[in-house]
C-alpha cells in the first residue's frame, strides 16, 4: 500500500472514531430476520468493502423456549451482519470485536468491544446476558445498565428517538435509565459509548492498553 493510501485509511479511521457511530440489531426488510447494523444513527449504513470490515469477530444468539442461548451462524452481507430469524417476543443479542486502534502516540491502543440487544414488543423484562448490557425492565421505557454483572451507576448514555435529535441521559445511582417520552411510534436506540476499562491484552497478536465497551438497546414502539 502506498503512503497516500495509508494516509487515507488512517484518516478514515480517525473520522470514524470522532463520529457517533453505533452498532445495533434491527429487523431486516421483508421479514428476512434480524441483522447487525453499523452507522451514525440516521445516516447511511457502513458497508463491506469498507468500515464494516473493521469488525474482526461478530457473534450473535437468541434464546430458546427454556431461556437457553441459541447461537446464530453469522454471515457478513453488503451493509449488515446477518444473524437469522427469531421467535416472536424473543430478544436477540450480538457481541462484536473491533480491530485494535492506536490513534494517539501518547496514549495506549484501545480494543473496542460492542454489545447489542434487540428487544421485540412483548418480550418482557430481561436479564443481564453480556459483559455490558442495557437490560429492559417490565416498565415501558425503563432499562438498567449492567457491567460485568453489576448495575452501572452514573454512566453517560445517548438516546435516539423518532423525530428528535440525540438526547443525553445518565443512569441513576442504581443503574436505571428511563425514557419518559414514548409518544412517537418508530425505532428507539439507547446507547453507552466507549466506556473505558484499564484492562490490557492482545487481540490477533496486537497489544492494547485499554478495553473500550459500547452497548446498545434497540426497540420499536408501534402506533396504538
Amino acid at each position: 500500500m502506498t503512503r497516500s493510501l495509508l494516509t487515507t485509511a488512517l484518516l478514515g479511521l480517525l473520522s470514524l472514531t470522532a463520529s457517533a457511530h453505533s452498532l445495533w440489531i434491527e429487523e431486516l426488510p421483508e421479514n428476512a430476520g434480524v441483522g447487525v447494523r453499523f452507522a451514525e444513527w440516521g445516516e447511511d449504513f457502513e458497508v463491506s468493502p469498507g468500515h464494516l470490515d473493521s469488525f474482526a469477530q461478530v457473534a450473535g444468539w437468541t434464546l430458546d423456549d427454556k431461556g437457553e442461548p441459541q447461537v446464530f451462524e453469522v454471515s457478513k452481507k453488503k451493509d449488515h451482519f446477518f444473524l437469522g430469524k427469531v421467535a416472536a417476543k424473543t430478544p436477540a443479542f450480538a457481541q462484536a470485536q473491533f480491530t485494535v486502534r492506536k490513534l494517539h502516540e501518547d496514549k495506549p491502543a484501545r480494543a473496542p468491544i460492542f454489545y447489542c440487544r434487540w428487544q421485540p414488543e412483548g418480550a418482557g423484562a430481561g436479564k443481564p446476558a453480556m459483559t455490558m448490557d442495557i437490560v429492559p425492565t417490565d416498565k415501558p421505557g425503563e432499562a438498567r445498565v449492567y457491567f460485568r454483572g453489576k448495575p452501572l451507576p452514573n454512566v453517560e448514555m445517548g438516546l435516539h428517538a423518532p423525530g428528535k435529535d440525540q438526547q443525553k441521559l445518565t443512569s441513576d445511582a442504581e443503574g436505571f435509565v428511563r425514557v419518559t417520552d414514548l409518544a412517537n411510534p418508530g425505532a428507539y436506540l439507547l446507547t453507552v459509548a466507549r466506556y473505558s476499562e484499564d484492562l490490557p491484552g492482545f487481540f490477533n497478536g496486537v497489544p492494547y492498553g485499554i478495553t473500550s465497551h459500547s452497548a446498545s438497546l434497540y426497540w420499536v414502539v408501534t402506533k396504538k
